[in-house]
């Protein structure tokens, strides 16, 4: 007979503790500052760490950092920062469980910057802001992005990421073309004579951005659909940079890096905004978050200094480098066994965007409309594929669905129909 050592059990609750322990330690440490030098007031920022995906537990925590530039006014700036978040997490069901969570973060952030967008404008207030929302879930890092404030990624092990895109219209050629294509119209401004001065502007309107939330007088062809990037670090982590572009007129992303070599994420978020501000001067609200994620067992220590990498090699695994890509900022791209590329997208159509290789009844609620999540009577919604271009790949029967309000929200920022009286607009 075999002893009772050979075969002593373990109560469930133990096993339980000793589970949540071990996913603890593989979590990482979030530390973090922020910096800014204000010229008109009207960036802001969203700091939360320790948020509770499962209520209660203590362990299943995610982080959130949000930037918000506005312009021609703050009312969107702060109308973002107090309600996108919780429209991110209205639209993912909460009975999903942790790797299900992720997976469902890049749609969710889309509905969730869609219906702030739409619920901003229906206050009939005409300002507008960039917004780069980030969520860190234990070594995954998700970037949803609109306007021009960028977010890098220095992983422990050197190089540099881009995790956000830039939308101004001096740089995106596909953004110059999906507003054409949609009925706009991209030019510098006139004055008279034939002359144009300043950068590419969309018209009616005349804002230099092709994507923000808000901008109600500019009409719908600047749109509130992310560009998301998910990402997973190595055990190592590494140091997000995100910033306004008063930053990013004044430092490329390896001086933003260089500068605050060595120092905690808070005087890096100074040292940071102090350069900006000493190479260009004060010419507009300046502000900086710096993130480190760091191993738990390991005790804070500066990051290594970039290692040097070819350009050009494994382009396929990031956003392709364009020659007419933002301002001073040089792109280097990583050996993809550092930093594991979970997700990425950036068109501005939802079917493509709410579209999931999941099963519906996992991301979406039933009778819920995918992006105001308003319920709705069976049969009541439209199919998030009604009236696509290639009706073979997909059924129009086929959900995800959205209530009217939110098609007819699609089908304006799709070119489909008139968006209403425009006004005229000189904001950047």
């Amino acid at each position: 007979m075999s002893s009772r050592s050979e075969h002593q059990t373990v109560t469930l609750s133990v096993l339980l503790r000793r589970e949540l322990a071990n996913e603890k330690i593989e979590r990482p440490e979030i530390l973090h500052g922020q910096a800014n030098q204000s010229k008109k007031g009207e960036d802001f920022t969203l700091l939360k760490t320790e948020c509770q995906r499962v209520v209660g537990d203590g362990v299943s925590t995610y982080s959130v950092f949000g930037l918000f530039d506005g312009h021609n006014g703050s009312a969107a700036a702060i109308y973002s920062k107090e309600n996108l978040l919780n429209n991110v997490l209205g639209a993912i069901p909460s009975d999903l469980k942790r790797d299900e969570w992720v997976a469902a973060l890049p749609r969710a952030l889309v509905a969730g910057f869609v219906k702030t967008d739409k619920d901003f404008q229906e206050r009939a207030q005409t300002s507008g802001t960039t917004v780069t929302f980030v969520i860190i879930e234990g070594w995954v890092v998700t970037v949803a992005s609109v306007g021009d404030s960028i977010c890098i990624l220095e992983p422990a092990e050197g190089g540099i990421y881009y995790l956000s895109a830039d939308h101004r219209l001096d740089t995106n050629e596909d953004e110059r073309t999906r507003i054409t294509a949609s009925g706009g119209e991209v030019g510098r401004l006139n004055t008279g004579g034939g002359a144009e001065i300043g950068p590419l502007r969309c018209w009616p309107g005349g804002l230099c951005l092709s994507r923000s939330i808000g901008d109600k007088d500019v009409g719908e062809f600047i749109v509130p659909v992310p560009y998301v990037k998910q990402v997973k670090l190595s055990t190592a982590g590494g140091r997000l940079i995100i910033s306004s572009d008063g930053v990013w007129d004044a430092l490329t992303a390896e001086t933003a890096l260089e500068c605050c070599h060595g120092m905690p994420a808070e005087a890096s978020a100074e040292q940071i905004v102090k350069e900006a501000v000493l190479a260009k001067g004060l010419r507009d609200d300046t502000t900086c978050i710096v993130i480190d994620i760091l191993p738990q067992e390991k005790p804070a220590a500066p990051l290594p200094p970039p290692k040097k990498q070819g350009k050009g090699v494994f382009k396929s695994m990031f956003r392709k480098k364009s020659s007419e890509s933002s301002s001073s900022i040089d792109k280097e791209y990583m050996e993809p066994d550092i930093v594991e590329e979970l997700y990425e997208e950036g068109s501005a159509m939802l079917s493509e965007r709410l579209d999931t290789k999941y099963p519906l009844c996992n991301m979406f609620k039933l009778f819920m409309c995918a992006v105001c999540q308003v319920e709705m009577k069976p049969g009541e919604g439209i199919s998030i594929h009604a009236g696509a271009s290639n009706p073979g790949r997909v059924r129009p029967w086929d959900g995800p669905f959205l209530c009217l309000s939110c098609q007819e929200k699609k089908e304006a920022m799709e070119g489909r129909r008139p968006s209403g009286d425009r006004l005229s607009s000189g904001s950047d």
